[in-house]
């Protein structure tokens, strides 16, 4: 249950790498302690509150707000993917601008009657293509996970 406790409040803390380390051996020091005094682990997570409350009330002491830099992770995220969604897209478009007709031979804009049959080959324009569209659809997800946790704060905060 401690271990448990401990690493949810890791995953919730967002303090620099040196502090976070600080806080968590901290936190677990506090459970060792309670246990010497005969309370069980149990009555340690009572006190202390969720590791969300835990986390943010240990965020406020060093003057951070624990929410904010969440919310700003996942704002980053989202508007990195998008950037990498356009420039697939806009690259696979460049590139079929200048493709010659398919069948043509060089760089004739007329068609032949030559046709060259080999294996399955798969374009690069198509991986970025697939490409632009995975981020896209992860930065959707993104904007949708961002407006629910925004809906959620303010819920609470009614």
């Amino acid at each position: 249950m401690k271990k448990q406790y401990i690493k949810q409040v890791k995953k919730e803390l967002s303090l620099p790498r040196k502090v976070k380390k600080e806080v968590l051996r901290d936190l677990n020091e506090v459970f060792v302690s309670a246990l010497e005094h005969g309370e069980t682990e149990q009555q340690v997570i009572q006190r202390l509150g969720t590791p969300r409350e835990f986390a943010n009330s240990t965020a406020e002491q060093f003057g951070i707000d624990n929410t904010i830099s969440k919310k700003r992770k996942a704002t980053v995220y989202a508007l990195v993917t998008f950037v990498t969604a356009a420039f697939a897209f806009s690259i696979c478009a460049v590139t079929r601008l200048e493709k010659v007709p398919k069948g043509a031979i060089g760089q004739a804009g007329a068609m032949t009657n030559i046709h060259i049959e080999g294996t399955f080959s798969l374009d690069v324009s198509q991986i970025i293509l697939a490409v632009g569209f995975v981020a896209l659809v992860i930065a959707v997800l993104l904007i949708i996970y961002i407006i629910g946790r925004n809906r959620n704060i303010n819920d609470k905060r009614l």
